[in-house]
């Protein structure tokens, strides 16, 4: 199942390919070279999965890992968490000024844009940086910030699965304003993998000052059942709320579903046409979606 497809998604990889061999490559032949060798995986993975976007993802995944070696990506999560840091207290001072949850959540969904995974999609820090203010304070194009408020004065536990490094530490005020009305279990990716937050992130941001930090058990941008923790999986169909981050983590909805019944909530930025198109979004709309 891939309601995701388009033609951009073949463009969206050679350009992570191209990215990932400028952060790997030791030179410009060697840096050409790596693309080349990430391109040809990636060609073979569409090849066999265009119908799975799970799938997919994880044979691309699969495949970059044996091409490159370490984490290409630490210098540029660095990066972006010290922005981020830089950029909590205005944070936090807008969300005390409103309405606390409907506001953390915005501010949650604006850092969705710290995002230096997705080949058609690029941020530039000091562009974020500047206009991070004006970025929250733009509406949400989906808002089921209600529902979730409704959902969660019931809750026993809550599920907040995170996405990009830098990201994680402005979903602080989310966690917390969260952890007033119930247990939060926070999970982090299980290794990494393009931008993506660990548990060293999650502790990094201090999120277990307000939650539980376990992992999903897999080295994967998504949910992939097959690949998760027994631990994680029990959670995620379980916790009486679920609130998953990023494009990533949509994407595998379809994932989601073959577990979970209970009330399940997006927040995202949709990075990329199809993406956009399938929830009738404009690619960088703030997103507060409730999966039904």
């Amino acid at each position: 199942m891939n309601p995701f497809l388009d033609y951009v998604c073949f463009e969206c990889l050679a350009k992570l390919a191209s990215y990932l061999g400028r952060l790997a490559g030791r030179g410009v032949e060697d840096a050409v070279i790596t693309s080349a060798k990430l391109m040809e995986g990636y060609s073979r993975a569409i090849l066999t999965w265009l119908d799975d976007y799970v799938k997919l993802c994880k044979a691309v995944v699969e495949h970059t890992a044996k091409v490159v070696q370490g984490d290409p990506f630490m210098e540029v999560k660095e990066a972006s968490m010290t922005v981020a840091s830089k950029l909590l207290p205005l944070a936090e001072s807008y969300v005390r000024s409103g309405d606390e949850l409907e506001r953390a959540v915005k501010v949650a969904v604006a850092a969705n844009a710290l995002d230096f995974g997705t080949g058609v999609y690029s941020v530039d820090l000091r562009e974020f940086e500047a206009g991070f203010l004006r970025k929250v304070e733009a509406p949400l194009v989906i808002n089921d910030v209600a529902e979730l408020e409704e959902a969660v004065q019931g809750a026993d536990t809550i599920l907040y699965v995170l996405d990009n490094a830098g990201e994680c530490v402005l979903d602080l005020p989310l966690v917390r304003a969260l952890s007033d009305y119930a247990r939060v279990i926070v999970a982090a990716r299980g290794g990494p993998v393009l931008n993506d937050a660990t548990i060293v992130e999650a502790e990094r941001a201090g999120l277990a000052r307000y939650a539980e930090l376990i992992t999903t058990g897999a080295r994967l941008p998504c949910i992939s059942l097959e690949d998760c923790s027994p631990e994680f999986r029990k959670v995620l169909a379980d916790a009486d709320v679920a609130v998953l981050k990023g494009q990533g983590n949509f994407q595998s909805f379809y994932e989601v579903l073959k577990i979970r019944r209970k009330p399940t909530f997006y927040l995202f930025t949709p990075k990329c046409r199809p993406v956009a198109k399938l929830i009738n979004a404009d690619v960088g709309a703030l997103v507060a979606y409730r999966y039904r």
